[in-house]
């Protein structure tokens, strides 16, 4: 759908995309998803020009692939910064739906342009610099990022052109007197994410049972630490926080159908009585 400069992809029941041209090579594109599988809607495709993209989340899971084997995840209010041929989305979202906005960049044809609001900033530099490390930045939620990207997401209609151009010359601005650290700690390997994905599935298969960290490890050979975080990584929640909620989001599904009673659910959910499952 066009409106305008404005254009809308409907993805139907899946969401929307509403992107905004801003600059010669600029983009900004907002993401409204809930899907579990990215490939239904998305498909990437290798481009020649040299693309800058900004990344932040405002709620859900994303994540990248970087070279092969490394994988970063980021939630709400972090922000990604990455070359383009360097990461790759990954098909999937760990919690099933994504909110954020994206920024696309051609640093080549923006850069002079750019320049003419930041002298001092070289985008090209920027980006070069970004490809001969590894590829991204990863910067977690910070008032900072809150500020800058945070009123993007409600601005008045009439006024929508003006204040995107705005936000994003800010945003550019704070990139160019940033000192981004490194990654460390960031990132799991293929491995790792493929141990989590396994451990989830031993937590859903049956709701019902007792499960404890010390048989999930020793099951997959990975220390009770590493797997904590790993999980938390990918799923933003400890363990079993993720499943507690996982139950009780499936639970109300169960009771929408109205084909069970509150009994069997709680009992379906790994609950003793009707009366802890009404307390959770």
């Amino acid at each position: 759908i066009d409106d305008g400069d404005k254009k809308i992809v409907d993805l139907g029941e899946c969401g929307k995309l509403e992107t905004y041209p801003l600059f010669p090579g600029i983009i900004l594109a907002f993401i409204d998803i809930d899907l579990e599988n990215y490939d239904e809607v998305f498909i990437e495709e290798e481009v020649s020009s040299r693309f800058l993209e900004i990344n932040h989340c405002l709620n859900g899971r994303y994540a990248y692939t970087v070279g092969d084997d490394e994988v970063i995840y980021f939630g709400k209010g972090d922000l990604c910064i990455s070359i383009h041929y360097l990461t790759r989305t990954l098909p999937d979202f760990p919690l099933g739906y994504y909110s954020g906005l994206e920024i696309f960049i051609d640093v080549d044809l923006a850069n002079e342009y750019i320049k003419g609001y930041i002298p001092n900033f070289d985008l090209v530099e920027f980006y070069e610099e970004l490809e001969n490390s590894n590829g991204y930045r990863l910067v977690r939620s910070n008032e900072k990022i809150d500020h800058v990207i945070g009123e993007l997401y409600d601005v008045d209609e009439r006024i929508k052109e003006s204040y995107y151009k705005l936000k994003c010359i800010e945003l550019l601005l704070f990139f160019s007197i940033t000192n981004f650290v490194s990654n460390d700690n960031f990132s799991l390997s293929v491995k790792q994410v493929e141990i989590v994905e396994s451990v989830k599935k031993d937590l859903i298969s049956d709701l019902s049972s007792k499960i404890t960290l010390d048989e999930l490890a020793t099951r997959y050979g990975i220390s009770k630490t590493t797997l904590k975080n790993c999980f938390k990584e990918v799923y933003g929640k400890p363990i079993f926080k993720w499943r507690k909620e996982y139950k009780l989001d499936y639970a109300c599904k169960l009771i929408e159908e109205d084909k069970l009673s509150i009994s069997e659910i709680s009992r379906k959910v790994g609950y003793a009585s009707p009366s802890k499952f009404s307390q959770a």
